[in-house]
């Protein structure tokens, strides 16, 4: 199998965040030197962007039902008596694997027919961090001496230097560096791009806690607004919660996650129950109880699994006491 077959098997799970380190390294390298599988993997992003964009359909009943008898399955009962209809809600999940599936079949179908017909183009949809000339999406690149401009301009930081000469005889050497520079990226907080470069800055900021302690008071600041909430930046805040090892981040966190999200999400919902779970500081575990009360009060709804941790907690004897007393006052306020 060729090496561009192997790396086109390797765009779906690219854009799904589903390669490892080095497997995402490689085949982003690949992409930026093969301009056919530039092409490709152009049309995935595209496709991606746009299914994401598509509004969310109901399926008709003739149709579900139709399938359920295909399947041998029973169709949907009508409701008999006083019985209660209880609303079927979607998971997130579904569609994005929907969403993945109809990217392979897509961006495959446009790639197939573009060698066999005419050029298959997809508009995007909006900007996306890509297009913006001074990144790469590659982490590592390898450029000739000859595509660099002798001008050193702007003063870089220039670090990490080191001397390659992987062969003596071929009259080729090499310099590998790190290089830093100052950029600004400008536009309105619901610009895709912007929303999406803040979610990577969330996620993977390499810098002390300060840093990112400022980013999300910056983000609670800017994105309060209703109309300026965007789900990735809830999702990135929910992965802070989870994975920073500061426990003054994640308090953080919870606060801004709660005040972008709405009383509501059940996105939020689930990081807050994780954090009760599992959290080793109980300052955090503190922070979440109480914003779990407040989303009761409002009125939200709470599964069978967010009930059952809140009431083990209830009674957890080594728990700390105020997210007992918190749990259970929690569970006195969902409402039946």
């Amino acid at each position: 199998m060729s090496e561009c077959s192997v790396m086109r098997q390797s765009m779906p799970f690219l854009l799904t965040e589903s390669l490892d380190r080095d497997q995402r390294e490689q085949t982003h390298q690949h992409i930026e030197s093969c301009a056919v599988c530039g092409s490709e993997w152009a049309a995935y992003r595209d496709t991606w962007g746009v299914l994401g964009e598509l509004p969310k359909v109901e399926v008709p009943a003739r149709v579900r039902d139709r399938f359920l008898v295909a399947i041998g399955a029973p169709a949907a009962a009508a409701p008999v008596g006083g019985a209660q209809v209880v609303a079927f809600h979607r998971r997130s999940a579904a569609r994005w694997l929907a969403q993945a599936a109809a990217v392979v079949v897509i961006a495959g179908g446009a790639y197939f027919a573009g060698h066999r017909t005419v050029p298959v183009t997809l508009a995007p949809t909006g900007p996306v961090i890509s297009s913006i000339t001074p990144f790469s999406i590659a982490e590592t690149r390898v450029l000739s001496a000859s595509a660099i401009n002798p001008n050193i301009e702007g003063r870089p930081n220039i670090q990490n230097v080191q001397f390659v000469d992987a062969d003596p005889n071929d009259n080729t050497v090499g310099l590998s560096f790190d290089v830093t520079s100052r950029m600004t990226v400008t536009g309105s907080p619901t610009d895709k791009s912007l929303v999406r470069l803040l979610s990577y800055v969330l996620e993977n900021e390499d810098g002390a806690a300060p840093s990112r302690s400022r980013t999300i008071d910056w983000v609670k600041q800017t994105y309060s607004e209703p109309g300026y909430v965007d789900p990735e930046i809830a999702n990135a805040l929910a992965k802070v919660l989870r994975n920073d090892e500061h426990e003054g981040v994640r308090i953080r966190a919870v606060d801004t996650l709660t005040t972008l999200s709405g009383p509501g999400s059940v996105s939020t919902r689930d990081a807050l129950i994780e954090a009760l779970k599992n959290d080793p500081n109980p300052a955090v575990r503190i922070k979440a109880v109480e914003a779990l009360a407040n989303m009761a009060r409002s009125g939200s709804a709470f599964d069978s699994a967010t009930v059952a941790t809140l009431r083990q907690k209830a009674a957890q004897d080594d728990e700390n006491l105020y997210v007992r007393v918190k749990a259970a006052e929690v569970l006195s306020s969902i409402r039946p």
